[in-house]
């Protein structure tokens, strides 16, 4: 008795041997797919960026204020 099915019957029989290979080559194209895309993670643009720095510079200046008051 063959280990994967019972004999060689079937419409399929011939194609035991290739759906293990043909699964890993499925596996691999999906990881090479994830891993491309992690790589194009674009950070924020420039203006963002000084957009957020203005911010952070006009907060502690608040928060000076704030402490000369007390």
């Amino acid at each position: 008795m063959p280990m994967w099915g019972y004999g060689g019957s079937g419409p399929w029989s011939g194609f035991g041997g290739f759906s293990p290979f043909f699964w890993l080559i499925v596996m691999v194209v999906v990881m090479i797919a994830c891993f491309r895309m992690m790589g194009r993670h674009t950070g924020p643009s420039s203006a963002e960026i000084e957009d957020l720095r203005r911010e952070i510079r006009e907060l502690r200046d608040k928060i000076r204020q704030l402490r000369t008051r007390t």
